[in-house]
């Protein structure tokens, strides 16, 4: 850097004891430095700092430098050094956290002895609230500074006790600036530099350049606390779905051991009643059949909600197996229309079955399908009012096979659509249900569909009904056997 007009020439300047280069008289009564050995030379050889093509370049090199690492503490550690030789500084380097406490993080000297003393001004006199240079200040300005020569009143003004002053006055503070470490409005730090040659004198260009390299280096400061913060909320995303999938597992196993234990019992119950509407046990009286005959509904009922819970347990769980072959549908809607016609009948609806036109023909698990479509109808019956019709049809969409149940029922409102389909909830959902069932048909019908390769869909219109539809990927017809 050039010097203030006045300053000695190398040829003709004061020099220390070994003749290496210009040290600064003290003046005006000032106390003498801290003696650390020997005069320090200087730290760097002379160059051209001002000139605008080597900051250019320097600046490009720190911009790489900054791009490197996401450990910006280091990296802005590494930063300070590089520019230290540029502007012929020592530096301070401060970090604002969210609550505005100060952290310095380093001071670094480029005189190794003199880091000693750096490094005591770092350790016992850290930056407080009302310090009148360097970061504190800069948490109520905002505004970079620029100060071309510090005097020793200053240092006096600054200094906490003598110890402090004597550091101070050590380290050589000629001429300082602080600058901002600023991003996206947020202050998080700030960079010192204090000139470490005597005769240098920092001017606004100088601290123009400063300013440009914090603003890089407040950029890459944000950019990896983006990052982290990133990393972090992506960890805390992880965890969180690990522990819901080890919850769910739990469920699962849960409802497998429960749904298996009450086999027995439920089993045992209708045995018992069969035997007793035999007349095994002697002979009963109408009032009684009629009694039996509720019993084996109910249990029946309860064993259709155990074995739903049964399916669930092993669908969540990945240990349900499929059985896929070529199943004509209009033979598996037939099968399932024995099962369901006596629950139309008993509650007063109809049931209508257009035929497959043309024949359809999927690739499926016979058994599964036909639990799917049972399922469905169930659902009609469910929410049907009595003496309308549930109809049922088949149609080719695409490369599959639509199954649809058509109900008229209250229907189910545009933010329930999707609702619906998952455990234990119905479309009233709440402790006060209008339809009985363990809520996990519709579950379960969706999963044992996807299984297959196909899904079960929903259109809906209040207070005209449902339409839910199983879809199936086509299959080749099964062969005539010779």
């Amino acid at each position: 850097m050039t010097r203030e007009p006045g300053s000695h020439k190398d040829s003709g300047a004061d020099t220390d004891a070994r003749g290496k280069g210009p040290v600064r008289q003290p003046e005006g009564g000032r106390p003498p430095q801290i003696s650390t050995g020997a005069a320090m030379e200087r730290p760097w050889p002379r160059v051209e700092r001002r000139r605008p093509e080597r900051r250019a370049l320097f600046l490009a090199e720190t911009s790489r430098t900054l791009a490197e690492s996401l450990d910006y503490e280091q990296t802005l550690s590494n930063v300070a050094r590089m520019a230290m030789p540029e502007l012929g500084a020592w530096c301070i380097v401060d970090l604002f956290d969210d609550a505005k406490q100060i952290r310095r993080l380093e001071v670094i000297h480029p005189d190794p002895r003199l880091q000693v003393l750096a490094r005591e001004l770092q350790q016992k006199y850290p930056p407080k609230e009302g310090d009148a240079l360097g970061a504190p200040r800069m948490l109520h300005t905002q505004q970079p500074e620029l100060v071309p020569e510090v005097s020793d009143d200053m240092l006096v003004r600054s200094a906490r006790d003598e110890r402090h002053l004597e550091i101070l006055r050590a380290l050589r503070m000629g001429s300082y600036m602080v600058v901002p470490l600023r991003a996206r409005g947020r202050l998080l730090g700030t960079l010192t530099f204090v000139g470490a040659e005597d005769h240098l004198r920092y001017t606004p260009r100088d601290l123009l350049f400063a300013e440009d390299l914090a603003s890089r280096v407040a950029t890459a400061m944000d950019n990896a606390r983006l990052y982290r913060e990133a990393q972090q909320a992506r960890t805390q995303l992880l965890d969180a779905l690990a522990r819901a999938a080890e919850a769910d597992r739990a469920k699962a196993d849960f409802l497998a051991v429960m749904s298996h234990e009450l086999h027995t019992p439920l089993n045992a119950i209708a045995g018992y009643a069969e035997l007793l509407e035999f007349g095994v046990q002697g002979p009963i009286t109408p009032q009684q059949r009629e009694a039996i005959a509720r019993i084996r509904q109910a249990q029946r009922q309860l064993l259709t909600v155990v074995n739903d819970i049964l399916t669930f347990a092993r669908t969540e769980k990945g240990r349900l197996q499929m059985r896929l072959e070529s199943v004509d549908v209009a033979e598996a809607l037939e099968g399932v229309r024995f099962l369901v016609e006596p629950l139309m009948r008993a509650s007063s609806l109809e049931y209508v079955a257009a035929p497959c036109d043309p024949p359809l023909t999927v690739m499926a698990d016979r058994e599964r399908m036909q639990h799917i479509i049972v399922n469905l109808l169930s659902n009609a019956v469910k929410f049907s009012p009595p003496r309308s019709p549930v109809t049922i049809e088949c149609e080719k969409v695409g490369n599959c096979a639509a199954i649809k149940v058509i109900d008229a029922g209250p229907g189910i409102p545009d933010d329930k659509l999707e609702v619906i389909f998952q455990p234990f909830v119905q479309a009233s959902s709440g402790f006060t249900r209008t339809a009985p069932g363990s809520g996990l048909g519709l579950a379960i019908s969706r999963d044992l569909a996807r299984l297959m390769g196909g899904d079960v869909t929903v259109e809906s219109e209040l207070g005209v009904g449902s339409t839910f539809t199983l879809l199936l990927p086509l299959g080749a017809p099964p062969r005539a056997l010779p």
